[in-house]
């Protein structure tokens, strides 16, 4: 969850009488990111465009770490189980152009 500071967290109202210095805020990096609240309820997040898709990428980066570790905790309980199968660079090379 996201963390806000005082500076980075205004009303509705404030946002919209001060729209050009809320952008002038964001685009100078003075603020990540402004926390609009409603009802002193965060309600909306504004951020730059460059913000939003580094948080995405990390993410994505994030969700396929997980992926891997779940990955290899499957493969590392075949191999105390006796059910890893091993090839030789050969044999793989072959099966894997007949799956092609």
């Amino acid at each position: 969850m996201l963390t806000y500071k005082p500076n980075e967290l205004m009303s509705s109202t404030d946002v919209a009488k001060n729209f050009g210095s809320v952008l002038a805020k964001l685009a100078s990096h003075e603020v990540a990111k402004i926390g609009v609240l409603k009802n002193n309820k965060l309600d909306f997040v504004i951020m730059r465009n460059d913000e939003i898709d580094q948080l995405v990428q990390q993410e994505i980066a994030r969700l396929k770490f997980e992926e891997d570790k779940k990955f290899v905790a499957a493969q590392v309980q075949k191999l105390k189980n006796n059910e890893a199968t091993f090839y030789s660079l050969e044999a793989l090379e072959k099966r894997l152009s007949n799956e092609a």
